[in-house]
């Protein structure tokens, strides 16, 4: 019983989210590889999930996280409209209401979410996985997946025929292009 009572609290202290409601404005953070993203009032990242129905244009967001989609991916629950700072565009900040009555923000339509395996300010590990059937992602203040446009480019560098990146998959183009770089 005392080893089931020390993992509930871990399990708790781990999910910061769990009931917590926004009292600090939604702002950005920004990241080398993915770009500027919304975070807390504490800095924590918010994610967006596919699975979900974003609203807009006359439609409400539907929410589709519920059960253990909960435990790992807690809701970024507000008692009133939030309010946003920075780059955080405030026309694209909502809520919409979960069956229990309680209020989850959103943004651009997408309901908003923590990830159990952030446990500070920085900490993305959330972004670009699958869980619970579709795919998780950082929100960028524009209101989509954050460096959505670029993402599959990622991985290929700039190299000196400006097409970022190695044609056929062989590692070593890259280095031979450099080698090459100036001659002839």
């Amino acid at each position: 019983m005392r080893h089931f009572a020390l993992t509930l609290s871990l399990v708790v202290l781990a999910a910061p989210a769990l009931g917590q409601t926004a009292d600090a404005p939604i702002s950005t953070a920004t990241n080398a590889e993915e770009g500027e993203y919304l975070v807390d009032g504490s800095g924590l990242s918010l994610y967006l999930f596919k699975a979900d129905t974003q609203g807009g244009n006359g439609r409400d967001a539907v929410v589709t996280c519920f059960d253990d989609c909960l435990l790992s991916w807690p809701p970024l629950l507000v008692s009133e409209m939030p309010v946003g700072s920075g780059n955080v565009r405030s026309e694209l900040l909502g809520t919409v209401t979960l069956p229990d009555g309680s209020i989850q923000a959103t943004y651009n339509g997408w309901p908003l979410y923590y990830y159990i395996d952030d446990y500070a300010a920085g900490d993305i590990n959330g972004h670009d996985i699958e869980s619970f059937g579709e795919d998780w992602y950082l929100l960028s203040p524009a209101g989509e997946r954050a460096r959505e446009d670029d993402r599959d480019d990622r991985d290929d560098r700039d190299d000196d025929d400006g097409d970022r990146g190695d044609d056929d998959g062989d590692r070593d183009d890259n280095r031979d292009d450099r080698d090459n770089s100036g001659r002839g």
